[in-house]
Formats: structure tokens, sequence, C-alpha cells
């Protein structure tokens, strides 16, 4: 069905682009916390939609509390307008703080924290996974931290093409570390991509790292527009409102994107991504360990 919801702007937009808001193109991401104690059912509706969206999964205020934790982090170097509300991580528009940062050594720090080493690799995302490998589980140790401001998007892409070198059965769990209204730029799913061999086979085959002099895309993306992948394959782009708790999952050939972030208050968007994997199956080196190496790995 089509997003009903009192905020839903006019247009919604990926990187400028505008989204075909009509029925058969555009809808709302469905949740499948009525599957969870039947762990067949998750993995056939994982098979199907290429993704699994659980409603108040994690502990709000555990989130809440990695929240907070990456926004002092940000506010440490002016990002965060303090005459507002902590919480609300409204940007500054100051930006000196990056420019004068050693930017890796402050990555490094972001994703570092307790509280959101707790939510990403402890309790129930871990039980979770545990139960539905089935066996002994590797989580990559970097985590993704997203802090998108006014004006910003990602655009479409497969994870794969980030952490190709290890299995391909990898799941990625997509964390919106705070409330993320559709102004604010939540994540697009394009259902039905999970399935699309000839796209596996051609943009998924790149390696970002190593196959830059020859990938026609342009670093890892696909493109910055929606619309080209959908038109050329078909498919509707699903997304929704997250609160803290939710989580959304999917796998390497799942494409997805943002929608524009559009906050009339300003207001950063934070999320993370994390992935799970089978401990004895081959991980992805780039991601590993107690300080991640990261891109630029040959």
């Amino acid at each position: 069905m089509a997003i009903k919801t009192r905020v839903l702007p006019e247009t919604l937009t990926s990187n400028g682009n505008a989204f075909d808001l009509s029925n058969e193109t555009f809808g709302e991401l469905r949740d499948a916390n009525g599957l969870l104690g039947n762990m067949p059912a998750i993995h056939e509706r994982l098979a199907e939609d290429g993704y699994l969206l659980f409603r108040n999964y994690l502990d709000k205020e555990k989130v809440l509390a990695a929240r907070r934790e990456l926004i002092e982090k940000l506010d440490s170097i002016g990002l965060i307008d303090r005459s507002k509300p902590l919480l609300d991580a409204i940007f500054s528009g100051d930006t000196s703080g990056i420019v004068g940062s050693d930017r890796k050594a402050f990555a490094r720090e972001l994703r570092s924290g307790p509280a959101l080493k707790e939510i990403c690799f402890s309790g129930r995302i871990m039980s979770f996974f545990e139960e539905f490998f089935g066996d002994e589980i590797l989580h990559l140790n970097y985590i993704w931290v997203r802090n998108r401001r006014r004006g910003a998007a990602t655009p479409c892409h497969y994870d794969w093409v980030y952490m190709g070198r290890g299995t391909r059965n990898v799941v990625t769990a997509w964390i919106p570390q705070g409330a993320v209204p559709l102004v604010d730029g939540p994540l697009a799913i394009l259902h039905g991509s999970h399935e699309w061999e000839e796209l596996q086979q051609t943009y998924g085959s790149i390696d970002v790292d190593t196959d830059k002099e020859k990938n026609p895309y342009g670093g890892g993306s696909l493109t910055k527009d929606p619309n080209q992948p959908q038109q050329r394959y078909g498919g509707r782009w699903l997304t929704t409102e997250f609160e803290p708790g939710d989580v959304l999952m999917f796998g390497m050939f799942t494409l997805h994107c943002s929608l524009d972030n559009e906050s009339p208050e300003n207001r950063i968007r934070l999320s993370t991504d994390t992935r799970y994997q089978l401990a004895s199956e081959p991980a992805d080196e780039r991601w590993i360990g107690d300080d991640p190496f990261g891109h630029g790995m040959m």
C-alpha cells in the first residue's frame, strides 16, 4: 500500500531525484514482527522480500543512550546547535571543527563508544542472528555510523560492492539511532532487487577498492537516481518512518538508498549499519579485527 501519513511531503527525493509516488512504484515497508518465534517463516520472508523490518525490537532506552553518545561526540567538534535540546541533534551550521580535525581518528572515535557497541554487538540482535544462522556467528567489527545533514542522501547501491571478499551469506542490520521521520531521509529498499541476476553479475561484481579504474558507475554506487534501476528492472521503492528500537535487515544484494534529509529543523539523521555472518565462513578482512582497516586495502 502507499504510505499514508500526515507528514508525507508532496514529493520525496533521493539526491534531488523525485520518486514516482504512485501505488505501482512506491509503498511502505511491511514489518515482520508477526513472524518472531518462527525462524523458517522469517527465512521465507527474507527470501521473498529481500528485507526484514522489526518494530520496537531493540531496547529503546539503550538505543537512545547510543544516540546521546553519538551526539555528544558530534557536539565535541561543534556540529550540534547548543541552543536546542541535545538529543534533537540540530546541526549548528559550523563545519570548522571537521576541517580542523583528524577525520580518520574522529570516525574511529565515533564508532567505538560502549553504548553503541552494546546495541550493535550484544543482547537481542546477537541472539536473533545466532538463531537465524543456526550456529556461532561473527559480526564485522566495523560500525558504519551515518550522520546525514540536511540535503544529504545515500545513492543506490548493493552492500556487496563494499564488502564482497568473504561469504555472500551476510546480513546487514540498519539501525536508526533515534526517530527518523520521512523528512529526515530514512532508508528505502527496492523490492525484488535481490533477485536481479543481471545486475548482480554486472554492477554487483565490482570491488570498490580494486575496480576503481574500470568501474563505470563511479565509486561504489550504482546511481544517484532511484528511478533508473526501477525503470529498467521494475520493483517498488519501499520506505517508512522509524522509531528508536526498530531495525531493518537485508542481504548483500538488496538495492537500497536513502531519501534526502529535508528536515525543517535542520536535524542530523543518525543511523548505523552493522553486518553479521556465520563464524565458520570467510569474512572480508577489511572490516574485522580490533581496528579494521576499511577501504583502501587492495
